[in-house]
C-alpha cells in the first residue's frame, strides 16, 4: 500500500447567521458574515498547499436545509479548485443539511463524491495508480436521524486502509442531538482503520486503534465554541501507521473572561484590569479577531458604582471602543455585572433588624428551593393558576432560581442598607 494523506473536516456550516450577534456588533458584522466562508477557503488552501490525496467532509456542510446560493456556489467553487489540482473530495450531509430537504441544481466536479442516504457506499481510492484506501459513507435523509447508521458499515477491503465517514453522536455526547447514535465500542469493533466523524463541534479523539476522530467545526459559531477550530491532516504510512496534525482554519475566535473586582478601589483600577484582559485575549488568539463576553464578579468597594442603572451600558460602550481600536480587534458582545457589596451578607443576616430578617428569609428559601413552588403557593396562587405563567413557574431551573434569589438579596440590601 502506497503512503497517502488526507484532510478530515466537518461541520462547515457555510452561511451561518451567527444568531443576531452581528446586529449587536455592527462593526463585526462583515467579519461574522464571511467567517464560515473564509474558513472554508482556508481549508481548500490547506489541501492545495499540503498536496493531500483527498478531502473528507463529515456532514453539515451547510448551516441550514435551504442552503443559501452563496453557500452552494462557494462550496462548488472550492471543490472545483481541488479538482483542478487532482484532489478528490468525499462529502456526507448531516442533520443541518439532510438530503430530503434539498434538491441540488448545481453541478459538482466528477472528482467529488456525495454520499446518498439510501445505503452505505464505498469508494476505492488509488494513489499513484495503486488502490490504497476504501472510503465508506452515508448521508442523513432527515434532520431527525434516529437510525444507528454505524451498524450499516461493513469493512470489506481488509487489504486497504478503510475509512468510515459518518455524521453521528458517538458516546452519548450530552450537548449534541442524539442523531445516528453509536458507541465507541461499536466503532472499535467495526474493522475500520479510521472513523471520520462529524456533528460534535469541539475536536475530540475518542480512540487511536482504530482512530475515532471528531475534528470539530472549522469556525466556532458561538461563545460556547471558544478556542481554535479547524481540521485534521492525516498521514498514513505503508504499514498503516497514522499521524494526525491539527490545523486551525477559523476566521475569528470566541472567548469569555471573568474579571474580579475584589481589591479594586477605583474606576481607574477597573479600567486598567479590563484593558489588560482584552490585551490577553488578543495575544492568545493567534492573530485573529476576538468576539468576547466579559463578566465582572466578586465583592468589593466598586459595587455601589457598578450597581448604578447606566453602569453596564457605559462600561460596555467604553470596552467596545477600546477593543475595536486594537489590531486585531476584540469585539465585546456582552458585558455582565454580577458584583456583590463589600460586606459578608451571611454575617449581615445575623443582625436583628429588617435587612437581617430578609437576608435570613432568602437563605432559608435557598436551602429548600426544591419545594419552593409549594411553599409559595398560598401567596402566589393566582400566578400559579395562570395557564401559561403557572407552568413556567413550576419549571424554573435551579440555576435560574439561584440567580433570582441572589438578585432579590441585592435588591433588599440596596434598599435597606444606608450608603456609607
Amino acid at each position: 500500500m502506497n503512503p497517502f494523506s488526507f484532510i478530515h473536516a466537518a461541520d462547515l456550516h457555510l452561511g451561518s447567521p451567527f444568531k443576531g450577534v452581528g446586529s449587536r456588533l455592527p462593526s463585526a458584522a462583515g467579519a461574522l458574515h464571511s467567517a464560515t466562508f473564509d474558513a472554508f477557503s482556508r481549508l481548500v488552501d490547506l489541501c492545495l498547499a499540503e498536496k493531500v490525496d483527498f478531502l473528507l467532509v463529515s456532514g453539515d456542510v451547510f448551516d441550514s436545509a435551504d442552503r443559501s446560493l452563496r453557500a452552494q456556489l462557494s462550496f462548488r467553487n472550492g471543490l472545483s479548485r481541488l479538482s483542478e489540482a487532482g484532489i478528490r473530495a468525499f462529502v456526507a450531509f448531516g442533520n443541518h443539511d439532510p438530503l430530503e430537504a434539498w434538491s441540488t441544481r448545481i453541478s459538482f466536479p466528477e472528482t467529488v463524491h456525495l454520499f446518498s442516504a439510501d445505503k452505505v457506499e464505498t469508494v476505492l481510492v488509488s494513489v499513484d495508480g495503486t488502490p490504497a484506501a476504501a472510503v465508506s459513507g452515508i448521508s442523513f435523509r432527515n434532520r431527525e436521524e434516529p437510525r444507528p447508521l454505524a451498524g450499516l458499515y461493513r469493512a470489506e477491503h481488509p487489504d486497504l486502509y478503510q475509512i468510515g465517514l459518518l455524521h453521528c453522536n458517538c458516546g452519548g455526547q450530552s450537548d449534541h442531538g442524539a442523531y445516528a447514535p453509536c458507541s465507541v465500542e461499536d466503532l472499535k469493533q467495526s474493522g475500520f482503520d479510521y472513523w471520520a466523524l462529524g456533528h460534535v463541534h469541539q475536536r475530540k479523539i475518542l480512540g487511536t486503534s482504530p482512530h475515532i476522530v471528531y475534528p470539530g467545526c472549522i469556525q466556532g459559531l458561538s461563545i460556547r465554541e471558544a478556542g481554535a477550530h479547524g481540521c485534521y491532516q492525516v498521514s498514513v504510512a505503508e504499514d498503516r501507521s497514522t499521524v494526525l496534525s491539527f490545523h486551525p482554519l477559523d476566521r475569528l475566535r470566541w472567548q469569555s473572561a471573568d474579571i474580579s473586582v475584589s481589591g479594586l478601589e477605583t474606576l481607574d483600577d477597573l479600567d486598567r484590569v479590563m484593558a489588560g484582559t482584552l490585551d490577553k485575549m488578543r495575544e492568545t488568539a493567534d492573530g485573529r479577531p476576538v468576539v468576547s463576553r466579559v463578566r465582572l464578579a466578586g465583592r468589593g468597594p466598586l459595587y455601589g458604582l457598578l450597581k448604578q442603572p447606566a453602569a453596564a451600558e457605559d462600561l460596555l460602550d467604553h470596552l467596545r471602543r477600546f477593543g475595536e481600536q486594537q489590531s486585531p480587534p476584540v469585539w465585546i458582545e456582552h458585558l455582565g455585572i454580577e458584583c456583590l457589596p463589600d460586606v459578608d451578607l451571611s454575617r449581615r443576616g445575623a443582625m436583628d433588624d429588617l435587612l437581617g430578617q430578609l437576608l435570613r428569609n432568602v437563605s432559608e428559601i435557598s436551602a429548600v428551593r426544591g419545594s419552593l413552588p409549594e411553599r409559595l403557593m398560598p401567596v402566589l396562587k393566582d400566578l400559579y393558576a395562570h395557564p401559561g405563567l403557572g407552568r413556567s413557574l413550576e419549571t424554573i431551573p435551579p440555576d435560574d432560581l439561584d440567580r433570582l434569589l441572589q438578585d432579590a438579596t441585592l435588591i433588599c440590601y440596596d434598599l435597606l442598607e444606608p450608603e456609607p
